[in-house]
């Protein structure tokens, strides 16, 4: 069986770009030969996998904005020259910005398309961050029109199988109309090499340490958690990771002034940061699988989250706590409840520790390449039955 990967990235080792290739990773050794075409790449790729660059030499060391839209042609140009020559039974992959021409022509050629949703559909996006920004009372900054939703609703339209990350995207693509037998459940994931320990020990006393990690920004949370803590008046310190959405940087800074909350900037060893606190808290309005909620528990933290921040680890009261997004009272409470209840936190830390192996990106993969086994012999049946 062959893979073929539509990755329009430019690929630095961070960002989706890394999850498409831990997910792949593990692709080869499950028997699918699998080809990612992408940009360009500045970290390492997988061994296994064939990387086929679309930025030409003198392209490679230029800033990226220079090049997209040349590049764009060439990684096109590039993937619709694999379609022709792909065999019978094979798999186009496609990560998201394809151009719905792209993905006619290898459906055309009679590849099983599957699309990779990263975060929620633009249907859903949309209208929970236009709801979050009217909470906090900033203007939308996230760039989502009507235009793009009409857009992507045609687009998703066009795949034989959807990869969706959490249950909140199954439930949006449901609601938009892809049947249940097209939509693929599955996760995003961690790497043990970087986050499997535990919690360092700190001596009693020092206070507890709540940590939130990811940008900065109202589609994040970021200023409902800083509201929520002021509320729940916790003896502690709430540390950011991160960088700051431009528009949210009077209120963020205003919160960084007061002795209890800490603005860290960019952290380059995030797994030591985590290991040196007590709670990760993550209050995210619109999310598709984030790898933080993961990372957090493999090294050891309770976490407390949104429906859409659980992603298929955290289930309420037993691996951490739910609040609903926006509702700032209700993380509060929970805020309060771990603070104060240092058995809860050993408790669903616990839980939590021992389910986030199977969302490790070797277990991910190898779950990722038995459902494109699966669906391509499906996929192969119906078009028989077609013929």
């Amino acid at each position: 069986m062959q893979c073929l990967v539509y990755l329009p990235y430019s690929y630095t080792g961070r960002g989706p770009a890394e999850s498409c290739m831990r997910i792949i990773d593990s692709f080869p050794s499950q028997g699918i030969e699998t080809h990612v075409f992408v940009h360009r790449t500045r970290a390492s790729v997988p061994d296994e996998v064939s990387v086929h660059e679309a930025a030409i030499a003198p392209m490679r060391h230029m800033p990226f904005r220079l090049i997209a839209r040349t590049s764009q042609v060439l990684l096109d140009r590039a993937f619709r020259r694999a379609i022709r020559t792909a065999p019978p039974g094979s798999i186009a992959y496609f990560w998201p910005n394809a151009s719905p021409e792209l993905v006619r022509e290898a459906s055309a050629a009679g590849l099983c398309c599957v699309r990779e949703m990263i975060n929620s559909p633009l249907a859903k996006a949309k209208p929970i961050l236009d709801a979050a920004y009217q909470q906090v009372r900033l203007p939308p900054a996230h760039g989502i029109g009507h235009e793009r939703v009409k857009a992507e609703n045609a687009e998703l339209g066009l795949y034989d199988y959807i990869f969706s990350s959490n249950d909140e995207v199954d439930a949006a693509l449901l609601d938009l109309g892809i049947p249940e037998c097209r939509i693929l459940k599955t996760s995003f994931g961690w790497t043990r090499s970087r986050f499997a320990s535990a919690p360092v020990e700190r001596a009693p006393g020092d206070g507890l340490r709540f940590v939130f990690v990811g940008s900065i920004d109202v589609r994040k949370g970021a200023p409902n958690l800083v509201e929520a803590w002021t509320k729940a008046a916790v003896d502690g310190q709430l540390l950011f990771a991160g960088s700051v959405e431009a528009g949210l940087r009077p209120i963020m800074e205003s919160a960084f002034a007061k002795s209890d909350i800490t603005h860290l900037g960019h952290v380059a060893d995030v797994a030591e940061l985590y290991r040196a606190c007590d709670v990760f808290v993550f209050p995210t309005h619109e999310e598709g699988g984030p790898q933080v909620t993961y990372e957090a528990a493999a090294c050891g933290l309770p976490v407390i989250t949104t429906p859409m921040g659980a992603a298929r680890l955290i289930e309420d009261g037993v691996t951490g706590l739910i609040a609903p997004a926006g509702d700032v009272d209700a993380l509060a409470i929970s805020m309060q409840c771990l603070a104060s209840e240092p058995d809860l936190r050993a408790r669903l830390a616990a839980n939590a520790h021992s389910a986030v192996d199977r969302f490790e990106y070797e277990n991910v993969g190898h779950n990722r390449a038995a459902l494109l086994a699966r669906v391509v012999s499906r996929y192969a049946a119906a078009s028989s039955r077609n013929d």
